[in-house]
């Protein structure tokens, strides 16, 4: 078998709701440019994959997919694709190619980046109608996570969970103290992940692990393994390495999520690599389920926050290439987000710091609070604290108020 064709096509997919528009649009994070992959052979197979970077396919034809399916050099989305086609043409389940199957079921989460509390309530609530029981947060300084955690708590059952990534903000292991020990009274805390950066400071996340109740989860480094300052990780990337991974974090009985965002497609793969790999106990991440379509003809049937692994040949979902052909762009067409993003806004970080004072900091750009707060120099998580987006309303106090930050570097 050899491949005679590799293309890939570049989609914009519209967010689901309006909500979901508002915050991924403000945010330094993905946005709806979603890249396909298709891959054929000289024995009439057709390999199906999405990759969230634009994939390279050049010097694939001519190739063995069976040779080179392992090889993470060659890119996620033919990566993939290539397991797709020797799974379709073995008649064996992509699973198949990547080990030994142990569960039948994988658990998976929604996600969302920051929002306002009533927005991920209506999120939580989407959820649940779609058969979630986990919520991936992303905490943010510039919002006050204890009351946003309290308000999802409103709208969910006992049972279901919210895993909070602060992706370091908290900055140090004294800062994380006092917040994690509040969320520690939430009942429906599950994990925490990145408090701070940990390999800043070793012995102040074993001293973290030990004053709170709920687990902490690092991305994964083979020095966390020797540090014992994690108790479980985040894995993701090509198939090969995160098996490494998988494999040495399991000699070390630390669980992990598999994060690899992507549409249905990319999803049925998470599930087929973590229905192999023991320590996969940890709801996964794929943030399929934001866009509005997930290119498959059969949705992903989420039921109790498991969904199931594919036993047909290949991936086992069927593409819907009309979605494919509706979504289709010029790949240097600007995505929606791009556009947005070109325009004028001032971000306002609200602090009510007692009585009738509020603190205000002002910036034209998602990318300059964060540095502030990273750099310590805006103080975050405080109770109360909320970002505010003023768009621009052409008017001359806007210009002007915009363009003094400018001059600032605001």
């Amino acid at each position: 078998m050899k491949i005679t064709h590799a293309e890939s096509f570049a989609l914009n997919i519209p967010f689901y709701a309006k909500r979901v528009t508002r915050a991924m649009q403000r945010a330094q994070t993905h946005d709806e440019r979603v890249w396909v992959v298709l891959l054929e052979t000289d024995n009439g197979l057709v390999g199906w994959a999405d990759s969230h970077g634009r994939p390279e396919t050049k010097g694939l034809v001519g190739q063995n997919p069976a040779a080179i399916m392992h090889r993470d050099e060659i890119g996620f989305g033919p990566q993939v694709a290539c397991y797709d086609l020797v799974g379709q043409d073995q008649g064996v389940p992509v699973h198949a190619l990547l080990g030994v199957k142990l569960r039948d079921r994988c658990p998976i989460s929604w996600w969302d980046i920051d929002m306002p509390a009533a927005d991920w309530a209506a999120e939580a609530k989407e959820s649940l109608k779609r058969g979630y029981t986990t919520f991936k947060m992303k905490a943010r300084p510039w919002r006050d996570i204890i009351a946003q955690t309290n308000t999802v708590s409103k709208v969910v059952p006992d049972d279901y969970k919210f895993d909070v990534d602060f992706n370091g903000f908290l900055l140090n292991q004294a800062r994380a103290e006092i917040v994690l020990q509040k969320l520690d009274e939430n009942r429906n805390v599950g994990i925490y992940e990145s408090p701070f950066y940990m390999h800043l400071d070793v012995d102040g996340a074993r001293l973290l692990r030990e004053r709170v109740r709920k687990p902490i989860v690092e991305h994964y480094q083979d020095q966390y393994l020797r540090n014992d300052c994690s108790d479980g990780f985040v894995l993701g990337g090509g198939a090969t390495d995160t098996r490494r991974q998988a494999t040495l974090a399991a000699a070390h009985n630390k669980p992990f999520w598999l994060q690899l965002v992507g549409s249905g497609l990319t999803t049925t793969y998470a599930a087929h690599l973590g229905s192999v790999l023991s320590h996969a106990q940890l709801p996964y991440i794929t943030c399929h389920e934001l866009w509005v379509d997930d290119l498959l003809k059969k949705p992903i049937a989420v039921k109790d926050g498991y969904m199931p692994v594919p036993d047909t040949p290949g991936l086992g979902a069927p593409v819907d290439e009309k979605a494919i052909a509706k979504y289709s762009v010029d790949p240097e067409e600007p995505t929606p987000k791009q556009r947005y993003r070109a325009q004028k806004r001032i971000l306002r970080v609200n602090w009510p710091a007692g009585g009738r004072k509020k603190r205000v900091w002002e910036f034209t750009d998602e990318g300059n609070y964060q540095t502030s707060f990273y750099a310590g120099n805006i103080p975050g998580f405080e109770t109360g604290v909320d970002l505010e987006v003023i768009e621009d309303d052409k008017s001359a106090a806007f210009n002007k108020r915009h363009a003094q930050l400018l001059q600032q570097g605001r």
